[in-house]
């Protein structure tokens, strides 16, 4: 390739930084344009099931500082990339083999990324990913040791899904320490002490999910959720006794 000629003028000082500064600038933008063509180049692949190509990952350690101080712009386009791969897979009922490398590249590339550490979590969950979405939610834990919700959410995790109890424990003690945490929460956990309401408990976290959330999909599968618990409750509790 020809570059083009540039006049012979000297340049140092103000000027000179100034010319570094949108010289750093214009390469983060190329690296981040290269990205997005890639990106939506995969998308239409992808959509007209061209081929089954899957998505091409760079290395975090080496993709961090070419970004060059915009990781929060490369986070959001690979945070978007997650909720169409999700969603899409979700509509077509297929299998999830590349979520857990989108959720970690997001937060990887911006480790104060709060929503990708919950829903990110909670989209792997629901692909019952459970050891990926358990690591989501430790990373998240480290790297926002002050908010509550991450390990609240793990707990959910562990108390839903997983069953385990005593980890389930663990993580909602850390949760109930933090600033902001929910007021039913040292419910949960008495709950848990007395071995007792696991059916009410159960019902809820699925409702606490339903009102924190505007996602009309996370709402839609919290309330069905919701209803098989209430089902149960009714097959569990004995008819009254007739007079």
């Amino acid at each position: 390739m020809i570059e083009p000629a540039l006049p012979n003028v000297p340049v140092s000082g103000p000027a000179a930084s100034r010319l570094r500064r949108w010289g750093a600038l214009g390469a983060a933008i190329l690296a981040f344009a290269t990205a997005v063509v890639c990106g939506i180049r995969l998308d239409r692949l992808h959509s007209e099931q061209v081929a089954a190509t899957p998505i091409f990952f760079p290395r975090v350690e080496i993709l961090r500082p070419a970004l060059l101080g915009f990781q929060s712009l490369a986070a959001d386009f690979w945070w978007l990339r997650t909720i169409q791969y999700f969603g899409g897979r979700v509509e077509r009922q297929e299998n999830f083999p590349q979520l857990y490398q989108l959720v970690d590249m997001t937060v990887s590339l911006d480790p104060n990324f709060l929503d990708a550490y919950l829903y990110g979590g909670l989209f792997l969950v629901i692909a019952k990913q459970y050891p990926q979405a358990i690591q989501i939610y430790r990373k998240g834990i480290a790297a926002r040791p002050d908010d509550w919700e991450i390990p609240y959410d793990l707990g959910r995790l562990y108390f839903l899904e997983v069953e385990d109890y005593e980890q389930a424990l663990r993580w909602w003690k850390l949760a109930d320490a933090l600033p902001g945490r929910p007021h039913y929460l040292p419910r949960f956990i008495a709950r848990l002490y007395a071995r007792t309401g696991a059916l009410e408990t159960a019902y809820e976290l699925w409702k606490s999910m339903y009102d924190r959330t505007n996602n009309e999909w996370v709402r839609r599968t919290a309330a069905a959720e919701m209803e098989k618990i209430l089902a149960q409750m009714r097959r569990s509790t004995p008819p009254a006794a007739q007079p």
